[in-house]
């Protein structure tokens, strides 16, 4: 890793990685408008960057109504996602209610200048991709890294087979209200 990366990996180089967007972002586009979903998506942007910074986490890369951050900790990455589902779940009226979904993992990432690469950030979006609004989602390796943590609870979510990786997976969603 190079300096960059060595600041948002662990000691042994093994990284969190945190993948969330806003559910069902086009029909909440859609809903409020072009103006008023640009003041949402900066909104959304300011308090994900606050909140990944709060927990020592660096954003990696933001990309319209989504987002991915890296810790040098599952803990720190598994908290943030609890704070993010609990920041935006508090709905303040119709019109701003916006649900988002999340997946975690933590593995060893392939890096270069411009981005993040390998089977751990493909296991990662994958694993986000099928967090429903409201869920966060994580791997076993995450669930196996925090679990000496009492203040959390997993419940299996299911075992897949995620395109373009071998073998199955099984994936948890964690508890967070």
């Amino acid at each position: 890793l190079g300096p960059a990366l060595s600041r948002v990996s662990s000691p042994d180089g093994a990284m969190t990685l945190m993948l969330s967007d806003i559910a069902d972002a086009d029909a909440a586009a859609e809903r409020l408008g072009p103006e008023r979903w640009e003041r949402l998506l900066a909104d959304h942007r300011v308090l994900v960057e606050q909140l990944v910074s709060h927990h020592d986490g660096t954003i990696m890369k933001f990309e319209r109504d989504g987002f991915l951050a890296s810790f040098t900790s599952a803990q720190a990455g598994l908290h943030t996602a609890m704070e993010l589902q609990r920041t935006f779940s508090t709905d303040n009226g119709a019109d701003s209610h916006l649900a988002i979904r999340v997946g975690v993992h933590s593995g060893f990432v392939i890096a270069n200048p411009e981005q993040l690469m390998g089977r751990n950030v493909v296991l990662a979006a994958r694993i986000a991709s099928k967090a429903k609004a409201g869920e966060i989602l994580v791997s076993s390796t995450l669930k196996e890294y925090t679990e000496g943590d009492p203040s959390l609870r997993f419940e299996e979510h299911g075992e897949y087979h995620f395109k373009g990786l071998h073998g199955e997976h099984m994936v948890y969603a964690v508890a967070w209200r």
